[in-house]
């Protein structure tokens, strides 16, 4: 499972890039630093890579072993 603290996030979206299952999406969302934020689009279909979770250079996701 894979978890977004949008208050660290700043919106680069690294997360998204890197993905290599594409289940990270842009979302209208605004935290409050005013930065756009990610979500999982489809939580489903991660494989676990911790990817996301090595490339965010705010430390804003964490992946949790488990069911999505």
């Amino acid at each position: 499972m894979v978890i977004i603290d949008n208050n660290y996030c700043k919106g680069c979206f690294l997360c998204m890039h890197y993905c290599p299952k594409k289940i990270i999406d842009k979302s209208t969302n605004i935290n409050g630093k005013g930065y756009a934020v990610p979500y999982i689009a489809n939580p489903e279909e991660c494989s676990n890579c911790k990817t996301c979770e090595l490339i965010c250079p705010e430390l804003a996701i964490t992946v949790e072993e488990g069911d999505n």
